[in-house]
């Protein structure tokens, strides 16, 4: 399909996260006119230190509305004066029904995604890559249709995760460094004449959707896995996330900063999360296939629990939680739902 986009005057975010920051600061510092419509979930997230994506837009003189539903009568009359603006979803809240698609921004809402499409549909992105060993990363811009991530691909470019890279934090570093490239470089080329495009329907046949995670629900960890899978599963919950959790000594404990290691014997299944070495950092744990190193676990109130781990300690995840954490989880507007 042809898509003909005229030269923007301005520009519209919606959603929320560093890089709809970012992009805010890149069109004040060069004169494009922005405005962000975001979620109360969105509106409260820490985007640097202890300041909210709401102190943001504020300090940088960002016209903006906070909704819970994008078909508001309030957030319509919002964009009525924007009509003419670029609308660019950012992680966005809401889900955009073709009524509000039509009518709200005649057809011309565009999404930007962080992994390959349509393979990788939905949420999680980063931890669901970590925990798949997947190091391609994507900058990929589409329509937004009724669907989750199905409309037609506008423009995609493909980079790679760097080794160092191990955890979602590290991800999100890289992700929005390219991505900040990627779509100034966009709004650049679009911005004074506008561009004809020819957009790439995505083949269902190849398509893969991955549901949202929660650290509240889905994060305990299955000692009973290999010391590779452990491995994967810790660092997709690390930061920025509170991390994956078990018990220890039947207290609920959070783990995060580990690595496997092949250097020990194997050990049997039942010796699988026995604490058998320790060292003044960091603690040996047994697993299937290998040892898995701790350097960080903590209580509830992120207290280093390290020097009171004594050799012998078993952590251990009951069967109840790890029913749990199979569950499904969604979120609205405002956080997660409570089922």
């Amino acid at each position: 399909m042809k898509l003909v986009i005229p030269g923007i005057e301005r520009i519209v975010l919606l959603g929320g996260g560093r890089l709809l920051v970012a992009l805010a600061q890149w069109c004040k510092s060069e004169g494009v006119p922005v405005s962000v419509v975001t979620s109360p979930r969105h509106s409260i997230e820490t985007i640097e230190e202890d300041t909210s994506l709401l102190d943001l837009l504020v300090k940088e003189n960002v016209d903006f509305i906070v909704t819970k539903d994008i078909g508001t009568e309030e957030t319509r009359s919002f964009l009525t004066d924007l009509s003419d603006a670029f609308y660019l979803s950012i992680g966005a809240a809401w889900i955009f029904g073709a009524e509000v698609i039509g009518t709200v921004f005649e057809g011309r809402l565009f999404n930007l995604h962080g992994t390959r499409l349509p393979q990788n549909r939905g949420g999680g992105g980063f931890s669901w890559q970590i925990m798949m060993g997947n190091r391609l990363g994507f900058c990929q811009m589409h329509l937004v249709d009724s669907g989750v991530d199905t409309g037609d691909i506008v423009r995609t470019r493909e980079f790679l995760y760097p080794p160092q890279c191990r955890k979602p934090a590290d991800y999100q570093q890289h992700y929005l460094k390219e991505n900040l490239v990627f779509v100034t470089d966009f709004f650049r080329e679009i911005r004074r004449e506008g561009v004809s495009l020819d957009t790439t329907r995505q083949s269902e046949y190849f398509s893969t959707y991955w549901p949202r995670l929660s650290t509240e629900i889905n994060a305990w960890i299955d000692w009973n896995e290999s010391v590779d899978s452990i491995e994967r599963f810790i660092c997709a919950f690390d930061d920025p996330y509170e991390g994956a959790k078990t018990l220890l000594n039947g207290e609920k404990v959070f783990i995060k900063e580990v690595c496997a290691d092949y250097s020990d014997p194997q050990f049997h299944a039942f010796q699988s999360g026995i604490v058998f070495r320790k060292s003044s950092d960091w603690i040996s744990v047994c697993t299937n296939g290998g040892t898995l190193i701790v350097q960080s676990i903590t209580d509830e109130g992120k207290n280093s629990l390290l020097e009171g781990i004594k050799v012998g300690d078993r952590l251990f995840t009951p069967h109840s939680m790890l029913s749990e954490r199979a569950n499904r989880v969604a979120y609205t507007p405002s956080g997660l739902k409570r089922r």
